[in-house]
């Protein structure tokens, strides 16, 4: 129980098969052809064609086959912060995983499978794995949005926060179609032909994790556009503030540039000047901040 073959060995797979043992085969999509997979697994067309069927041409509910004996369906990892599409099929002898990025699943998900364990328990703990790959990408996302409510409003700032709403919708994009489709799967799984239970419902537990992942993005992704909307009123109270001073200035210089026989007769000093225009702007920028400073509620 719980033997992981990386690429298609075909000697130890068919030793396996022929000793009746359950095992988890990883594969690298463009490492092998049809008829490899046909020859090493008996794997027949009708679960080829959706198996390989790589690219965003089809929707993830197109890509789902089930047969009874077979069961193929879409799931997604992430390494690092990149996303993996990984095709998965699941029959009575074997787990298969077929993916085209170049590296090792196993090693990414870093799984450890306990002696005695059924065949659905190895299953269950690889597509747990890969939710839990998910879990992570957004616990980052949610940290990068915590330190970006701290850091000032910026060029960069105003960068970063386009980066983390990219990386939002990306994994929404990812998961919510798997949240749609896996209840229907998790039925497929449990009528495979020869696969051995506990009778435990593992399935159901991620299709809970699904729908507990996609909660917590819309929830983050809230945040994100609370913490722009907040940015936005930041940014819009500042030029508020400076129109505001600038209002009254542009009053008094439009009214003593308008030169009335008055104020031209008795300006004839320094200290007239310094007085009526520079002491006039200055005392109507002065009342215009305190009016404004009374009004804040912080202030």
């Amino acid at each position: 129980m719980g033997e992981i073959v990386e690429g298609l060995d075909r000697e130890r797979i068919a030793a396996l098969r022929s000793s009746g043992r359950f095992f988890w085969v990883d594969v690298r999509a463009d490492d092998v052809s049809r008829e490899d997979f046909t020859a090493a697994l008996d794997i027949p067309p009708h679960a080829l064609t959706p198996l390989l069927a790589f690219g965003e041409d089809k929707a993830p509910s197109r890509k789902i086959h089930a047969d009874g004996q077979h069961v193929v369906f879409v799931f997604t990892a992430f390494a690092d912060t990149q996303p993996i599409e990984v095709h998965v099929l699941v029959s009575g002898g074997f787990l298969l995983t077929v993916h085209g990025e170049s590296l090792s699943l196993p090693e990414q998900l870093d799984l450890q499978f306990p002696e005695g364990r059924s065949e659905q328990y190895l299953i269950y703990s690889v597509l747990d794995a890969m939710v839990t790959t998910a879990f992570d990408q957004l616990n980052d996302i949610g940290n990068a949005l915590e330190d970006l409510q701290a850091a000032p409003t910026n060029r960069r700032t105003g960068r970063d926060m386009r980066d983390v709403n990219a990386r939002l919708a990306g994994l929404r994009r990812r998961v919510a179609p798997q949240r749609g489709t896996f209840e229907r799967v998790s039925e497929e799984i449990d009528q495979v032909e020869g696969l051995e239970t506990e009778g435990d419902r593992y399935f159901e537990r991620i299709a809970a994790q699904l729908s507990r992942l996609v909660d917590g993005i819309d929830a983050v992704s809230n945040s994100s556009a609370n913490l722009v909307d907040l940015r936005v009123n930041e940014t819009m109270y500042r030029l508020t503030v400076v129109a505001t001073v600038f209002l009254p200035l542009t009053f008094l210089t439009g009214f003593f540039g308008m030169n009335f026989k008055w104020l031209v007769d008795r300006i004839d000093t320094l200290a007239s000047f310094l007085v009526l225009g520079v002491g006039g702007c200055v005392v109507g920028a002065a009342l215009t901040m305190i009016a404004l400073r009374s009004g804040d509620p912080e202030g």
